[in-house]
């Protein structure tokens, strides 16, 4: 502003221009410090907002940690790894076993030493003709509020034994108690409660008047008796549960508490929030592996050898047993032919459970292996039947946003004639093949059970870090495949580094990230704990594991739709107006071999699950198998069946087995309360061979393998997967 003066020059009005730019910087500062106010607040809230994530984040690696921990706890004491057994353990930590209860580390130390391994301190393996395998299956596990500490529900399943001296099955709770110290994860306390007992040659059945155990004369005594109600069948036993039904209370939830997280120090903000999303994304991917790993199960199961070697890369690699080295995806396919023809045939038993899986992710995302174990159940009506296992040691890459198995290495561990059991039988795996000739010979020469052999780990002890402290003698696998299994994940070509854009864009993609590896987590809790009240006639538990619009469909009888007819069906027609376990009566469903689809909206889900079923009623002991394809709603935040569909494959008395005492025979639709409509499926069960539905097509190749049964009635199912037959 001027003003003219009395001379007529243009000069500032005194007194007035120091007034109004007074006023215009009182402006500008004020103007200032909102933008930086609003700056700063925005930048909190940010901040704010990461460091929700990363405590969803840390829980889903905590989660993942436990898993890890106690799978790695069966493949240790499988192969009496006693060493690094017993890192596994906390310092203060409490086992209450069979054989009593131990307390302290020292203690359990020299409990898996000298009582169950039979050795000397420091001395490792089982030796030669001794088995014991012990499987760690069905866990359902939650942390507890402040994320330092955890329960978990296991199902132990073990053949013990030794050539030519004796033959077992055993079968048990494993309610545990776990501690992070120093941001690793440990077994605190291990309760283990017995479900059975049996002498193979018996199997599962009652033996009748059991005289009372006496003191044991263990070379390390335990430090006090051991204190259980129930000692397994042929009494009524429950072991206790540690959550609430994951249907009706805070048991939905795998996790609730996010606040007492210790965070990592709030650095850039386009940094801090990279780091999460790749965190959030190994998690995923973990069960992306995991899922890949058990639908190459189920396309196993049924020789499905498309399907199987669609599931390669084209440099890929698979070497089983002792046959040699296939590579290419076509040789691959080759190769399968002699696993038997493609397709099972009328009579033919090819299930191959995979279980226990272990999966490392490189931390680039690219690559990753895993370790996982095979149980099988094979053989021809009226000809022959086997149990096996074996341990495989794969990797795996991602290649156009997929992940696709790069080598596949499988350990067979015993191989033994049904109706002599792995006491009198243990057989060689097979050789090269003359008419068939590999690309390479056998990576390695080793013998199986009844000598000892420990396959390589391709991960080191989840508590110390350190390499596996293998056998110095008979077991220890040789250096070439212990370099084999560890050495890093070569492909002639992988994904390039994942972009998630902008901070807005890569905070989005990591919340949804962990949403869905939380989801993974709470449908499979809510699969095993169906299992573990199935085992125990707790109908009306299992009646609350259901939404209000969902159907169930089991052994033939009938599609039951909506809440209320759900719960008549368990109750009044399982149940009988009864609930609980009985006496006398055993009724194992063992879950397991989950592959889960999520979709999109986080809100559905459809579920692939296999069941093995150890029967007895009164005399005979029986057994039996199924696939579920089931559906998930969250209903109100917590996740339900809005589906279960049992697809019975076979059952049998435990005497002559599938191949000689199948039972085609299943119950039909009750008199005294009807289904709501016919079965979706009509089918016949082994020695008949039918096709099994899948809610999934492969997925590396595209190719085709859904279809599903019409739902019985309008319900809240995946529409991502869901295909007519």
């Amino acid at each position: 502003m001027k003003i003219k003066t009395r001379t007529g020059d243009a000069q500032p009005a005194a007194g007035r221009l120091p007034a109004v730019l007074r006023a215009m910087g009182s402006s500008i500062l004020v103007a200032v410090a909102t933008a930086a106010s609003a700056q700063d607040s925005s930048d909190a809230a940010l901040h704010e907002r990461m460091d929700r994530l990363e405590a969803e984040v840390q829980r889903g690696e905590d989660v993942s940690a436990i898993k890890r921990l106690q799978r790695t706890y069966g493949y240790y004491l499988d192969k009496g790894m006693w060493t690094d057994l017993a890192e596994l353990f906390t310092d203060d930590a409490v086992a209450n076993y069979p054989a009593g209860v131990y307390i302290g580390k020292p203690s359990i130390t020299r409990h898996l030493y000298l009582n169950v391994g039979a050795v000397e301190m420091g001395e490792t393996g089982l030796g030669d003709r001794r088995f014991y395998d012990h499987m760690n299956l069905q866990p359902v596990v939650h942390l507890d509020a402040g994320g330092e500490t955890a329960q978990g529900r296991w199902r132990a399943m073990a053949m013990f034994g030794r050539f030519g001296d004796g033959a077992t099955w055993a079968e048990g709770i494993y309610q545990m108690g776990y501690v992070k110290e120093d941001g690793v994860w440990k077994i605190r306390t291990l309760d283990y409660h017995s479900g059975f007992g049996a002498p193979y040659s018996t199997g599962w059945v009652d033996p009748g008047e059991r005289r009372a155990r006496g003191p044991r004369n263990l070379p390390h005594p335990a430090d006090r008796e051991r204190d259980m109600p129930c000692e397994g069948f042929p009494e009524a036993c429950l072991a206790p549960f540690h959550y609430e039904n994951p249907g009706t209370g805070g048991g939905g939830h795998v996790w609730t508490d996010t606040n007492a997280v210790t965070l990592t120090a709030r650095g850039d903000a386009a940094e801090r929030a990279l780091e999460l999303a790749q965190r959030a994304s190994r998690l995923r991917d973990e069960q992306e592996i995991e899922n890949l790993q058990r639908i190459y199960g189920y396309y196993l199961d049924r020789r499905m050898w498309d399907h199987v070697a669609d599931l390669f890369t084209d440099d890929g690699t698979i070497e089983m047993g002792l046959r040699g080295v296939y590579a290419g995806r076509q040789r691959i396919r080759e190769s399968l032919e002699l696993l038997g023809p493609a397709g099972l045939r009328h009579g033919e038993l090819n299930d191959r459970m995979q279980l226990q899986i272990v999966v490392d992710v490189a931390p680039d995302g690219l690559t990753a292996r895993s370790r996982s174990r095979e149980f099988a159940q094979t053989g021809v009506y009226e000809t022959h039947g086997a149990w096996s296992a074996g341990i495989y040691e794969n990797s795996y890459v991602r290649q156009d946003g997929k992940w696709k198995i790069r080598s596949l290495r499988f350990y067979p561990t015993f191989i033994s004639d049904y109706e002599q059991g792995w006491v009198q039988d243990a057989q060689q795996p097979p050789g090269v093949s003359a008419e068939l000739p590999p690309d390479r010979p056998p990576s390695d020469v080793y013998e199986i059970y009844p000598a000892a052999h420990i396959p390589p780990y391709h991960y080191r002890n989840p508590v110390t870090g350190a390499e596996p402290a293998y056998p110095r003698g008979a077991g220890r696998p040789s250096p070439q495949a212990i370099a084999a299994a560890t050495a890093p994940v070569q492909a002639a070509r992988v994904d390039g580094p994942r972009s998630f854009g902008d901070i807005e864009s890569t905070l989005a993609e990591a919340e949804r990230l962990i949403a869905r590896v939380k989801d993974y987590h709470e449908i499979t809790n809510l699969e095993y704990a169906y299992g573990y009240y199935l085992d125990k006639n707790l109908w009306s538990d299992l009646a609350d594991l259901f939404a209000e619009e969902s159907s169930m469909e089991l052994a033939q009888r009938g599609a039951y739709v909506g809440h209320d007819s759900v719960r008549a069906l368990l109750v009044g027609v399982f149940g009988r107006g009864g609930e609980g376990p009985v006496a006398g009566r055993l009724g194992n469903h063992l879950q397991m071999q989950p592959v889960i689809h999520i979709d999109e909206d986080g809100q559905t889900a459809r579920i692939r699950l296999r069941m093995m079923q150890q029967l007895n009623f009164g005399t005979r002991a029986s057994m039996g198998a199924a696939v579920y394809e089931n559906a998930a709603v969250k209903e109100d935040g917590v996740w339900k069946f809005s589906k279960v569909h049992a697809f019975n494959t076979w059952t049998a008395g435990y005497e002559g087995g599938w191949v000689r005492n199948p039972g085609r025979n299943l119950p039909g639709p009750s008199e005294d309360y009807p289904p709501d409509t016919s079965p979706t499926l009509a089918f016949e069960m082994f020695p008949n061979v039918y096709a099994l539905p899948f809610h999934y097509d492969n997925p590396v190749s595209g190719r085709a393998s859904r279809w599903l049964p019409p739902e019985p009635a309008s319900s809240p199912t995946s529409t991502a997967t869901s295909a007519a037959p």
